[in-house]
């Protein structure tokens, strides 16, 4: 239980300084994701936060002496391999993550997914949907929170796209 109320209380205090870090550099982008479903790849100097309903998650430090590490916690954890020295993968399900400053490549696949980020970088997007009309969540980059304003963000798309986030 504390480690849930400490998860709760560095999520609250990550998002204030996400949002103090758009303020301080212009250069940087937003990306928010919301009831995603599919493959999100997020390569990104910034911070992220986010959760994934059930699926794998990949997380790659890309500035490994810089200081900065990953967190990632999970309701029921299945399976973590280290993939290299500096790439971890998680298996679960209810997998929260968090990645304050440094640069990372992350790899999301599975449903529930919720992402945060500022920074710069890029970002490639994959839906998938489980019928024809179904929905595979939504995103928005540099501008809406798309978990408080759905309505006015995209339908995550049908094939792999990639953007870019902020000034490289």
């Amino acid at each position: 239980m504390r480690t849930l109320a400490l998860l709760a209380c560095s999520l609250v205090g990550a998002a204030a300084l996400v949002g103090g870090a758009r303020a301080v550099d212009p250069a940087n982008g937003t990306l928010s994701v919301e009831r995603g479903r599919g493959v999100v790849v997020l390569e990104l100097r910034g911070s992220i936060l986010g959760r994934l309903g059930s699926g794998v998650l990949t997380v790659t430090d890309l500035t490994p002496r810089d200081g900065y590490r990953a967190t990632v916690v999970a309701r029921r954890m299945k399976d973590v391999k280290v993939l290299g020295p500096r790439s971890t993968r998680y298996r679960g399900q209810g997998i929260r993550f968090r990645m304050l400053g440094g640069g990372y490549r992350v790899v999301l696949r599975g449903g529930g997914i919720a992402l945060s980020a500022v920074g710069h970088g890029s970002v490639t997007l994959d839906g998938e949907r489980t019928a024809l009309l179904s929905d595979a969540g939504v995103y928005s980059l540099e501008g809406v929170d798309c978990s408080a304003d759905p309505v006015n963000c995209t339908p995550l798309p049908d094939e792999p796209e990639r953007y870019t986030i902020g000034i490289p």
